[in-house]
């Protein structure tokens, strides 16, 4: 293999796929880059066995050839190299050599035979979406996924197609975050998969600021194409839970809130609390709210809100963080609190499709 290409597109890439490596892997292999050269491309992938991606990028081809480098370290030279171009060229030892300007490094690889062939991917159904509006969709529930292991269906995300309809839920069993929006063009096939937690982090990651994602499924696989990307994932088995059924039917009461003022008073009222005075209080009352948190180790503190509210009294106690995940990722100037009473579970709104429900904490 010997080519030429811009160092900045070769560190782009090398950055991409360096996020799907293993840090620990009994295949030596895995820790490394695939590189193929071939016509006018070079193309990079990556692998853990679970997830895969692919990337390519304009290069000058001399020789057209396959190697595999460490991904650590051809990432970490390449980052510390001049702007401008790259020219590697790998001899029949998988020795590739680095030069750019004056700098030059000769690398020990391995051969491209040792590296996972790619399994083909059989379609059963597709859509595209926009990718900055997966991204948020990912983004304002993703927090919401369980770390037990044991219900391992929970650890990832679920994207849902019923009638032209693209949810995107996750659950911990003591909150729900799910957002939806309709899916634009040919009617799509309706199905559940679950995605890894890997590869949710992996596209928020990824998606910023592209265009349309072609998002593809199988039984076991998805794959989403971006950019001269394509990222594949097998997909978490098992069958998720009905989320739906936790969305109470209806609620009494609803008050609006600024967004970001709460998020603020929650921020600063919640350094008082510890890990066993874990309880931040809303108080409600005609117009008004007020934060407040009190634990025996730190002391006390609480903040008063302006509120667009009518009903009786009330006082709701709750964890935090069940309030700073969401609102960290919503966009809206004012959001939708709704409740039946200080014991039901707690429903948020604001944004667009987006829907979050919360148990109160008792005692």
């Amino acid at each position: 293999m010997k080519i030429t290409l811009s160092r900045d597109l070769l560190l782009n890439g090398l950055r991409l796929t360096g996020n799907v490596v293993s840090s620990r892997t009994p295949m030596p292999v895995l820790l490394n880059v695939l590189f193929e050269a071939e016509k006018d491309s070079l193309c990079l992938s990556a692998t853990d066995l679970e997830v895969a991606i692919r990337t390519s990028m304009p290069a000058f081809v001399q020789e057209p050839g396959r190697t595999t480098l460490p991904s650590r370290k051809i990432t970490q030279i390449v980052g510390a190299l001049a702007a401008g171009d790259v020219a590697l060229e790998t001899d029949e030892q998988e020795a590739t050599s680095v030069s750019c300007g004056p700098s030059f490094f000769k690398l020990s690889g391995l051969s491209a035979a040792e590296f996972p062939s790619d399994t083909g991917f059989e379609e059963d159904w597709s859509f595209p979406v926009p990718g900055v509006e997966l991204r948020k969709m990912l983004a304002k529930v993703s927090y919401a996924t369980s770390e037990d292991e044991t219900r391992h269906v929970l650890n990832g995300v679920l994207l849902s197609i019923r009638e032209g309809m693209l949810t995107v839920a996750a659950t911990d069993g003591r909150r729900l975050a799910m957002v939806e929006r309709p899916l634009e063009g040919e009617q799509v096939t309706e199905g559940d998969v679950i995605l890894p937690a890997k590869v949710v982090s992996e596209l928020g990651r990824m998606l910023e600021g592209l265009g349309d994602v072609k998002v593809r499924l199988s039984a076991s696989k998805a794959e989403f194409s971006f950019g001269g990307t394509i990222l594949t994932t097998r997909l978490v088995e098992g069958t998720y839970p009905n989320y739906r059924q936790v969305v109470p039917s209806g609620f009494a009461q609803s008050v609006a809130i600024p967004r970001v003022a709460f998020a603020d008073a929650l921020n600063r009222v919640s350094m008082v609390v510890t890990e066993t005075s874990s309880a931040v209080k809303v108080t409600l009352k005609p117009a008004q709210m007020v934060v407040s948190a009190i634990s025996h180790e730190v002391g006390e503190a609480k903040e008063p809100l302006e509120v667009s509210y009518e009903g009786e009294p009330l006082e709701i106690a709750f964890n935090p963080l069940f309030f700073v995940d969401p609102l960290r990722h919503l966009e809206c100037d004012q959001l939708i609190m709704q409740f039946n009473d200080e014991y039901s579970p707690v429903a948020i709104s604001g944004d667009e499709g987006f829907l979050y429900v919360v148990m109160p904490m008792r005692g």
